[in-house]
Formats: structure tokens, sequence, C-alpha cells
């Protein structure tokens, strides 16, 4: 499955439109660390306007946070279901507590970073194509 960091809205809705007319699944990632700026909230309204955009979009969302395990903790308790993280002191523990709250964890680095794309719809759906055959 492809995966694409983004970094706002316009970057998640491009993502979720390549994903839809290419018919296959994505995994939309937040840049690690976005819980220092925009929030687990804010984050959550990002998924929450994708998936209303893009119904039709086959999508997996993943909250990165990066160096700071309390941003992780605070994804976990607000009941997202997948995470990513960088090892830390604290990263056994939250692997354990993830485990018991369902919440998958993500290891894989992203296929892309929309931060770095001009048109980042167009090089999800060439992503996308690359990675079908």
């Amino acid at each position: 499955m492809v995966s694409a960091v983004v970094h706002n809205l316009a970057q998640s809705l491009a993502a979720a439109k390549a994903a839809a007319s290419a018919g296959q699944r994505i995994t939309i990632r937040s840049a690690p660390g976005i819980g220092r700026s925009l929030g687990i909230g804010g984050w959550l309204a990002l998924v929450k306007l994708t998936q209303q955009a893009v119904p039709q979009a086959n999508i997996k969302f993943t909250f990165d946070s990066g160096f700071w395990p309390g941003d992780a903790y605070a994804a976990i308790a607000r009941g997202v279901d997948q995470i990513a993280m960088d090892d830390t002191p604290a990263s056994s523990r939250l692997r354990k507590l993830a485990d018991q709250q369902g919440v998958l964890i993500d290891d894989q680095p992203a296929d892309i970073d929309l931060a770095f794309q001009i048109e980042p719809q167009i090089a999800c759906q060439n992503l996308l194509k690359t990675n079908s055959i």
C-alpha cells in the first residue's frame, strides 16, 4: 500500500482524490511531530474533512508523533487507530498501550512526502500507478 506524508488539508485531499481515481488504498500519514503545531484535534479534523470530501476513497490514516511520546499517548487516548512514532525511552510502554487499545503501529517509512511536490495529486497518482504493476 502507498503511504503519503501530508502537511495540510489540501495535500490530504489530493492524496484521497488520487486514491479514489485509481481505485486503490492509500495511507495518509501526518508529518512527523504534527502534534506540536496542529495537535491531535487538528489532525482528527483533517481526517474527518478528508473523509467527508472524498467518501469513495479507501484511506488509512496514520498520526506520526515523531519524538514526542505525549502526542502518541494523546492520539491513543483520542481513538486514533494507527500511529507512528520515533524510538524514545517511552516507546515500549506506548507500544504496549497501543496494543491494549487496538491501535496499530505503522513502522514503515512513507513512500512520498507531499511537501516536496508541486502537484501532489499527480504525484500520488503516479506513485499509485507504479505500485499497482
